[in-house]
């Protein structure tokens, strides 16, 4: 699928050039404590870094840069023994300064988090302790049929290539579809029709809603199978025998599989985490896209958000989606949040394609017979990234360009970086095994 790469580098991706993978020749780094606790070599993620150095070492010295920045403004004249024997309460101390004033920026940002808590509130039973991990249930539908599900739950994953996956969605929709002839022409815009409740109200119409705005309902829907005539059991039956198929978009599905009751399936997009952080802040903090949805009253006023890449990150109060994959949980406990978004994407009714190697994800993905008659041609480009101007892409640049900024980056992505480190060692075998039903 020749066009898939060009498409996505034209909606937004930035996928890196190869004279910039080969400028990127990292060595191997033995694996912390910390890493082989998680089941995570640490080797593994050392290539997906922008630079060849280890990880840990290199966020400790930015750590502690910042923490004799913070000792210094914070004491004035602090000697240079006070400064370095204050360093780890320093760096906690900066911590939580950052969240404190990230607290009064208010924003798009901050009803976004707040979202995000009232998902995973919902999704764990209002335990705070848990994170989520899929259930394996037993289904009034059955899946009878091998490597094929009724539903086929995207997660998206923001600067992934979700849009132009949005795409090929629409088109496997429209082909599987097409072709059902049992009692009723199941195509997807007479499945759940537009001028109905709740689909007038659907973002993603023909595709379910599992955006911020709707997931809720949608969840509720299915749960409830009501109103019976769309999401009842004999409904779904019927769509299952006949081949009808559903396909949803959005960042919070995780877990509707669990209350549909019929074969479910996930599929999601990933990308290392710094390129798609990098990605995201161009995106939505210096481009201000979206129509600056995340900015706060302050930029809009201004007309920039002039943050810096760690700045930015804290704004977003971390920024790390793990949420889409393991909703829940206290945000200090991320080790058991790895744990349990490894665990998600290793269930074997969960597939997922990689941002880096989207042609052959692509190919893939058709060999699922709902997903057999792909033509990538056929893609077009949309929500093409806005262009920064030039005195947005000097900003960016300078901030990529400073080696501590970076570094402390990595250390604040260094969840996701294992989570994704995983992903590319079990990606070949995880397509070599048949697709189940959760």
């Amino acid at each position: 699928m020749p066009r898939a790469r060009a498409t996505l580098e034209r909606a937004g991706a930035n996928l890196p050039s190869r004279a910039a993978r080969r400028r990127r020749r990292p060595r191997r780094a033995a694996p912390s404590d910390a890493a082989r606790a998680m089941g995570v070599d640490r080797g593994d993620a050392e290539p997906l870094l922008r630079e060849s150095r280890d990880v840990e070492s290199a966020s400790e010295r930015a750590d502690a840069t910042a923490a004799r920045a913070a000792v210094e403004r914070t004491r004035g004249a602090a000697s240079a023994r006070l400064v370095v024997g204050a360093c780890a309460v320093a760096a906690c101390l900066v911590g939580a300064s950052a969240r404190a004033d990230w607290k009064h920026r208010e924003g798009g940002a901050i009803a976004e988090r707040a979202e995000v808590e009232a998902f995973s509130r919902e999704l764990n039973d209002g335990d705070p302790s848990k994170f989520y991990e899929i259930p394996i249930k037993a289904k009034t539908v059955k899946q009878t049929r091998a490597n094929r599900a009724l539903f086929y739950n995207f997660l998206h994953v923001p600067k992934t290539g979700g849009t132009f996956f949005h795409q090929v969605l629409r088109q496997a929709e429209r082909r599987v579809n097409r072709k059902s002839t049992v009692q009723e022409a199941f195509l997807g815009e007479e499945l759940f029709p537009r001028d109905r409740e709740p689909f007038a109200q659907w973002s993603t119409w023909p595709l379910i809603d599992t955006t911020r705005e709707n997931y809720a309902a949608t969840r509720r829907h299915f749960a409830t199978g009501e109103p019976a005539e769309y999401f009842g059991a004999d409904r779904l039956q019927k769509m299952y025998e006949s081949g009808a198929r559903i396909f949803s978009k959005g960042s919070y599905g995780m877990g509707l599989c669990e209350v549909v009751d019929a074969p479910c399936a996930y599929i999601t997009i990933l990308r290392d985490p710094v390129e798609r952080f990098l990605s995201h802040y161009k995106y939505s903090c210096l481009a201000g896209a979206e129509d600056r949805r995340l900015w706060n009253k302050a930029m809009k006023d201004k007309g920039e958000c002039a943050m810096d890449l760690l700045e930015w990150h804290d704004y977003l109060g971390g920024d790390d989606w793990l949420h889409i994959l393991a909703p829940g949980g206290q945000a200090e406990n991320k080790d058991a949040q790895v744990a349990a978004a490894i665990a998600n994407l290793d269930k074997a009714c969960f597939k997922f394609l990689l941002t880096e190697k989207l042609d052959d994800g692509l190919e893939k993905l058709a060999t699922l017979p709902d997903f057999s008659r792909l033509n990538a041609t056929l893609f077009e480009k949309r929500n093409e990234a806005p262009e920064l101007d030039a005195r947005q892409q000097r900003l960016y640049d300078t901030h990529v360009a400073n080696e501590g900024m970076m570094a402390q980056l990595r250390r604040n992505l260094r969840k996701s970086l294992a989570v994704y480190a995983h992903a590319t060692r079990t990606y070949e075998r995880k397509w070599q095994h048949r697709l189940l039903s959760c």
